[in-house]
């Protein structure tokens, strides 16, 4: 299993190898913005990314759990993708 600190660096890893980042994944602070000139995101990138994450952690992200996250800065994204994992863990112990 993977631990929370586990899942947040693989989601920075994750995002700049889905994004193209021209950043190291140590550059992408919990606090910058989804939309910085740094990550730049849009829907596209944005699928490109849950399906890397998806691929990555297994299981889907439903579209209802994205729009409820109010995405606006990397934690946000990495909460979203935490509770996914956990709910897989939670499914998989049942």
């Amino acid at each position: 299993m993977v631990n929370d600190d586990e899942v947040a660096n693989r989601v920075r890893e994750l995002m700049v190898e889905a994004l193209d980042l021209r950043v190291g994944p140590e550059a992408i602070g919990s606090e910058m913005s989804l939309y910085s000139p740094v990550i730049q995101l849009d829907s596209l990138n944005l699928l490109q990314l849950l399906l890397a994450v998806e691929s990555e952690f297994g299981g889907q992200i439903e579209d209802e759990d994205v729009m409820e996250a109010d995405l606006e800065n990397v934690g946000d994204f990495i909460g979203l993708v935490r509770r996914h994992v956990e709910t897989l863990r939670t499914e998989a112990a049942a």
